[in-house]
């Protein structure tokens, strides 16, 4: 089970750097008519690829509580948690204000600076898993 935890939580860490050094700021490239067409694709693509991770980080990283439960698997349930949290409480809601044509430059700003939060999360999370596979052996 860790290596596939490992694999998802770095298959996170991967997109979730991609997002905020790439696919976040090009936002800023589009006017607000194209980004307002584009969004909801782009929602729509990237949906297929972080919902399975999200729920495969979810259901490995609650089977080591279940199973390994140490500080490092709490920190870890506790930081999933909160991206969790943080993703339907506060990107969601930006996204949907750029999907209903919201592009403005404060918004897109609060974007990508928003996600400063989850991308440091997500990394987290990862070098905890990591941490708790090199403690484990």
């Amino acid at each position: 089970m860790s290596t596939a935890r490992i694999a998802v939580d770095f298959g996170l860490v991967v997109l979730i750097w991609l997002v905020q050094l790439i696919i976040y700021p090009g936002f800023q490239y589009y006017s607000p008519a194209e980004l307002a067409i584009w969004h909801p694709k782009y929602s729509n693509l990237v949906t297929v690829i972080v919902g399975p991770l999200m729920l495969g980080q979810v259901i490995l990283v609650g089977w080591s509580v279940l199973n390994r439960v140490s500080w490092l698997t709490v920190v870890s349930a506790v930081l999933v948690g909160l991206m969790w949290a943080a993703t339907a409480f506060q990107a969601v809601p930006i996204h949907n204000a750029i999907a209903t044509g919201d592009a403005t430059p404060e918004t897109l700003h609060r974007l990508v600076s928003f996600n400063w939060l989850r991308t440091i999360g997500w990394t987290l999370v990862f070098l905890l898993g990591v941490a708790e596979r090199i403690l484990a052996r």
